[in-house]
């Protein structure tokens, strides 16, 4: 009697977990439908234009907001992999800004709760940053040339 109860309690596990995969399988299938219908990117490209919001304090989060929004306002490059923005406060002096891309800092700024310029700071960051990640794309694409083995490009 207890292995039949243990067999029909078996099937019935196995039966909801065939019904939840082609359930799951529908609905990924529709979800994916959905989003190319609506011009969303799939999962793989969204890590480029990718900004990480590290800060602690509500000088750091609006630091991070105009940071943003004045990087898409100049039309700032968004294949770059991931910047970082992290906020590291203290008592005395604000909060330091840092803005790393590939873990090594690009940018770094001081905000203080007492001055009134943090909008004007991220605009002068985004603008900032933007040149620095175009001239290190430049320098990736010139260090193609500048290799004597050549055998990247299978000569």
């Amino acid at each position: 009697m207890k292995s039949y109860l243990r067999g029909c309690v078996y099937s019935i596990v196995m039966m909801l977990c065939c019904m939840s995969s082609v359930l799951g399988n529908t609905l990924t299938n529709e979800l994916q439908k959905n989003n190319q219908e609506n011009g969303i990117e799939p999962e793989a490209n969204l890590g480029d234009g990718l900004i990480l919001n590290r800060s602690m304090t509500r000088f750091g989060h609006r630091f991070y907001r105009e940071f943003v929004i004045d990087y898409q306002d100049i039309g700032g490059t968004v294949t770059h992999g991931g910047l970082t923005i992290i906020e590291k406060a203290t008592a005395r002096d604000g909060s330091l800004i840092t803005i790393t891309h590939n873990r090594k800092v690009i940018f770094k700024t001081v905000i203080s709760p007492a001055n009134n310029n943090i909008d004007e700071q991220a605009k002068i960051a985004a603008t900032k940053v933007d040149q620095m990640l175009k001239r290190q794309q430049q320098q990736a694409g010139w260090g193609q040339w500048l290799d004597p083995d050549l055998a990247s490009d299978e000569f």
